[in-house]
């Protein structure tokens, strides 16, 4: 990864925060250092560009955030145990498969959803919104 540190999975609801200026999520990337790179699972792209009725602009705003982290692929490591959580947890899916790409690549989830954060056990996460207050 040339040389640049991935410690974290961003979510969804991270990126969006991020996006419209939350002061918490904001001071949340500020705090990084600079080595790191973000990381995400393609279901977050596949949420982030999904949206009905988002606009060009909305799209290349995405686009330029997502340009500066890694996408994680689902994999069959990571479905595996997207049915695990499922199975265990009834999370949706998306969230089950955020969730088993944080597991399985022994990253560190950042999400402002407690209740998927609190529902999944071994998933090491932090939520700014709490941090930050």
């Amino acid at each position: 990864m040339t040389g640049k540190d991935s410690v974290f999975l961003l979510d969804t609801n991270i990126i969006l925060g991020f996006l419209k200026g939350d002061p918490k999520i904001s001071e949340f990337f500020h705090q990084q250092p600079t080595n790191s790179i973000p990381v995400v699972s393609q279901i977050t792209r596949m949420e982030l560009l999904g949206f009905p009725n988002i606009t060009a602009e909305e799209e290349s705003c995405i686009n330029r955030f997502l340009s500066f982290t890694k996408i994680l692929p689902i994999t069959d490591i990571i479905c595996d145990q997207a049915i695990l959580l499922r199975r265990k947890t009834r999370l949706k899916l998306p969230d089950a498969l955020i969730a088993a790409t944080a597991i399985s690549s022994k990253l560190i989830l950042v999400s402002c959803d407690s209740d998927l954060l609190s529902h999944v056990e071994n998933l090491q996460s932090i939520n700014p919104a709490q941090i930050y207050s």
